[in-house]
Parts: structure tokens; C-alpha cells; sequence
């Protein structure tokens, strides 16, 4: 089984779609603000606009003024929706292999 798409989650606000990927560079950018993964579900938690647009970002990959407009997108999406989706993410963040093994290396069956 291909682990490729394995923790990815599209986010909606507004019209807009982000893909968020579970990339080393994003749990790094959300440990370094949070304090860890647990900081970070913590922050989701208490619905925090601002927290749940950093999360976003990371795992999107924006930066500077991208990354500046998100926290009003959040607001206007709705903080309890994105939230939920958000929750979804860092699960994959805690298991970035996923639950299933997957086939066999080649040449190892």
C-alpha cells in the first residue's frame, strides 16, 4: 500500500482549499510554537483562532503574507469547523506511517 497520501487533509475556508501535508518541516514549525504536538492539540481544543491558523500554515507550507491571512479566513470559516479538520491532521502528525503496514519491500517476500 502506497504511503504517500497517508495524513494528508484538505482544509475549506471560504473558497479557498489548503492541502496539508505530514511533513517533518510542519510538525518542527508546530513544536517550536506549541511546545510539542500536545500543545498544539491543546490549543485546538480551546478553539484558539490564532492557534488553529498557525497549525494551518505549517501544514500547508505558507509563509510570510500567505500564512498573515489566514487567522481572518479561519474566523470567518468558522474556528469549531476548522478545528475539527485540524484534529484530523495532528493525528496523522502523532502516526505518520499510518495504521496499516503496507506491502512488503521489494524483493523481501
Amino acid at each position: 500500500m502506497n504511503k504517500t497520501l497517508h495524513g494528508t487533509v484538505t482544509v475549506k475556508l471560504g473558497d479557498e482549499e489548503f492541502v496539508l501535508l505530514p511533513t517533518l518541516k510542519a510538525v518542527r514549525a508546530i513544536e517550536s510554537r506549541f511546545g510539542g504536538l500536545r500543545g498544539a492539540s491543546q490549543t485546538i481544543t480551546a478553539l484558539s483562532i490564532d492557534g488553529c491558523a498557525i497549525i494551518l500554515a505549517a501544514g500547508a507550507g505558507l509563509e510570510g503574507k500567505d500564512a498573515d491571512a489566514i487567522p481572518e479566513k479561519v474566523w470567518q470559516a468558522g474556528v469549531l469547523g476548522v478545528a475539527s479538520e485540524l484534529n484530523t491532521y495532528l493525528i496523522a502528525l502523532y502516526n505518520p506511517r499510518g495504521g496499516d503496514p503496507g506491502k512488503e519491500a521489494a524483493g523481501g517476500a
